[in-house]
């Protein structure tokens, strides 16, 4: 039975167009408009009156595997390229899909190219996939349908994806070394007070000699872990959840966040990431057109930092009551001055997105500088604290043995 359908759609000339058409279906509705050269924004069906009275079901959230940052910054790149070709999105759709090396992003095209297919947007579609596109990538594809600028919005998205994803590597490289470096501690100064200093601990029994402070403290350490290693575990394990559960929790989050700026070097780090992310993310959705307090929205979301999250959304209230973006920015006293002059700058020149690039350029020099000092400082951090506890606990076992010498000579 044939269902009346409203849409709206643009024309060559970027014109919005809206009307009703008669089909069995959404798809119908969408060749019919892509025959007449239109653009289909919305289709969906019209309410008629008992329609009221009908019980609708939610879409449900699909869930799908985990897509790699990679996998869709390689997409966003294709698609911004083949959308410049001149193919049709279902074209792009059905090819990207196929190409991809990810399971769960074949998978995800496949759906949105059936549901673009049935008359929905590309921003619709990409809707139904939260965990894989961000509000920001959502919001600026259906500014760009809007606009008709479809190809050059996901070329920036792309930049701002690959921004991201290096942003991302520098960061966890830095971290990835303490890290390796601490488990390799841990692990060495377990195994030594469990299966080491219990050796030597029956050969200081049989002597009988009074033992020096430090092997003594050792030697209590080693009895201790030995005869309550599953406790320890255990503890070690509500440890560790309790501190997942802890950082989940807002408020403790959000101290936690605060202590981490104040941190030397590092805070310093984190802060200048908080800009980049800021900065990226708002030059890209005043390019593309998206409203400013939606764009502020965004941009609070992607910053990394609850501090920086705060601020820009006290500047996204304060600018909906009619203020400027740089005055608010300097009171939260959150953002260097460098960026405040330059954005306020950019409002009073209309040219924000501008200033919010070179901003962005700015600080992802001075993120690779902070990643290089945190790198050059803690390497040598690192080395002293196992050198300390692997040679303390030597020096500790071997204190005896160096005092019987001492007494035989």
């Amino acid at each position: 039975m044939a269902k009346v359908y409203v849409y709206q759609a643009r024309n060559m000339k970027g014109e919005l167009v809206t009307g009703e058409y008669e089909a069995e279906n959404m798809r119908e509705v969408a060749i019919r408009l892509r025959g007449m050269n239109l653009y289909p924004i919305r289709i969906e069906e019209k309410r008629t009156p008992s329609s009221f009275f009908s019980l609708t079901l939610a879409p449900k959230k699909e869930r799908v595997g985990k897509v790699k940052l990679t996998d869709l910054t390689v997409f966003t790149r294709q698609f911004a390229t083949m959308i410049n070709a001149g193919l049709s999105l279902s074209t792009c759709l059905n090819i990207l899909s196929e190409q991809s090396e990810s399971k769960a992003l074949k998978q995800i095209l496949k759906e949105v190219q059936r549901m673009v297919d049935e008359g929905s947007s590309l921003s619709e579609a990409f809707a139904k996939f939260p965990d894989v596109f961000s509000p920001l990538y959502i919001n600026m594809v259906k500014a760009a349908e809007s606009a008709g600028t479809l190809d050059e919005t996901l070329e920036r998205l792309a930049v701002t994806l690959e921004k991201q994803q290096e942003l991302r590597r520098k960061i966890k490289s830095a971290m990835t070394y303490p890290v390796i470096v601490l488990i390799i501690a841990i692990g060495a100064g377990f195994g030594m007070l469990t299966f080491l200093v219990p050796i030597f601990a029956g050969m200081f029994e049989s002597m009988g000699a009074q033992l020096p402070l430090p092997t003594a403290i050792l030697l209590k350490m080693s009895k201790f872990i030995t005869s309550n290693i599953l406790l320890i575990l255990l503890g070690a394990i509500i440890l560790v959840l309790g501190a997942i559960r802890a950082w989940k929790n807002p408020k403790i989050k959000d101290k936690i966040d605060e202590i981490i700026l104040k941190i030397p070097v590092f805070g310093g780090l984190i802060q200048k990431t908080s800009v980049v992310n800021f900065a990226t993310t708002l030059a890209a959705q005043v390019r593309t057109g998206v409203p400013i307090l939606q764009a502020l929205q965004l941009a609070g979301q992607t910053a990394g930092n609850s501090v920086f999250r705060k601020a820009i959304d006290l500047t996204r209230q304060r600018v909906r009551e009619g203020e400027r973006i740089a005055p608010v920015l300097r009171e939260t006293k959150v953002f260097p001055p460098m960026v405040v002059h330059m954005i306020s700058i950019g409002e009073e020149s209309g040219s924000l997105e501008q200033m919010l690039n070179k901003i962005a350029e700015f600080y992802e020099g001075e993120v690779a500088a902070a990643v290089e000092s945190l790198t050059s400082l803690i390497e040598p951090l690192m080395m002293v604290f196992v050198g300390g506890i692997v040679g303390g606990m030597l020096i500790a076992l071997y204190l005896p043995i160096f005092t019987m010498f001492q007494y035989i000579k």
